[in-house]
């Protein structure tokens, strides 16, 4: 065993832990926040939303942006930069952790100096995976709301053609739905905002931007241009697009078929792997015993 990469691994686990230890408490009452469900690590966070305010982690440029709107579209417009906090400090964990499983493997495959630079490589290869479980995520939430878009849809225009009016008739829906799906969660902060006196051209801008489908931002752009004028003009725009809605639900249960197909590879090939060798093994072992 290479005692170096022991010794720095050792190091550098006791160095994050006295230092998580010694800023916890300036971050327990934002921590209580954190779902122990989403982030069952977030005793392990304090560290890297320390480092996060120390660091100035910079607000601009295109890195931030890819962030942050997937923060926006997973979290929400007001805890985006709350969220955004704690998603780099998970990156920062998952730095630590890369570095700590990095030294391990050095020290146990007895490794020489070279070895440093594998170190460092899956330490950031572990701070970038971060982003791909946040894009991960808000792709999966992306396609829920593809899903259930149309049929609310179709819902709001029955209403509205019966003579209801918009507010009423959400109300009518959110009352009547699962209020856990992504769609309707939604759905209830924009009327939190109405009750709140936020203005609806403003609880719909933001209920687009935490959505982020091309449909739905019409959807809200429509409404709010309508707003005004109600009437038989809105519930026929309503109709039309309610039917092009569907189309895009049969778009994203494609995608999601796809995306399952893929899935279904790995566990596939090891079949065959195992098929192939239980096939081909009494073969070898009788070759091997005529030798």
């Amino acid at each position: 065993m290479n005692t170096t990469y022991f010794i720095f691994m050792v190091v550098f686990i006791l160095l994050y832990i006295i230092l998580n230890q010694s800023v916890k408490f300036r971050y327990s009452n934002e921590l209580e926040l954190v779902d122990i469900k989403e982030y069952n690590n977030k005793i392990m966070l304090p560290v890297g939303m320390w480092l996060y305010d120390e660091l100035n982690i910079p607000s601009t440029g295109s890195y931030y942006v890819f962030l942050y709107q997937r923060i926006v579209m997973v979290y929400g417009t007001r805890n985006a930069s709350f969220f955004l906090k704690i998603h780099w400090a998970e990156k920062f964990l998952y730095f630590f952790l890369g570095i700590v499983v990095a030294s391990f493997i050095g020290a146990v495959s007895n490794s020489d100096i070279s070895f440093t630079v594998v170190i460092l490589i899956l330490g950031i290869a572990l701070f970038f995976l971060a982003d791909k479980n946040l894009d991960d995520r808000a792709k999966k939430r992306k396609l829920q709301f593809m899903l259930e878009f149309p049929g609310f849809l179709s819902k709001l225009t029955l209403l509205m053609n019966a003579g209801m009016h918009l507010r009423h008739a959400l109300i009518r829906i959110y009352n009547d739905s699962l209020k856990n799906t992504p769609l309707y969660e939604e759905i209830g902060v924009v009327l939190e905002d109405f009750d709140a006196g936020i203005s609806e051209s403003q609880a719909w801008q933001e209920f687009s931007e935490r959505c982020k489908v091309k449909e739905i931002t019409s959807f809200a752009n429509m409404i709010v241009q309508n707003s005004k004028i109600g009437g038989n003009k809105l519930v026929n725009e309503l109709k039309i697009m309610s039917h092009e809605t569907w189309e895009m639900r049969k778009h994203a249960v494609k995608q999601m078929g796809e995306t399952a197909s893929t899935k279904l590879i790995l566990p596939m090939m090891l079949m065959f792997v195992a098929i192939l060798l239980i096939a081909v093994a009494p073969a070898i072992m009788q070759f091997s015993f005529i030798y």
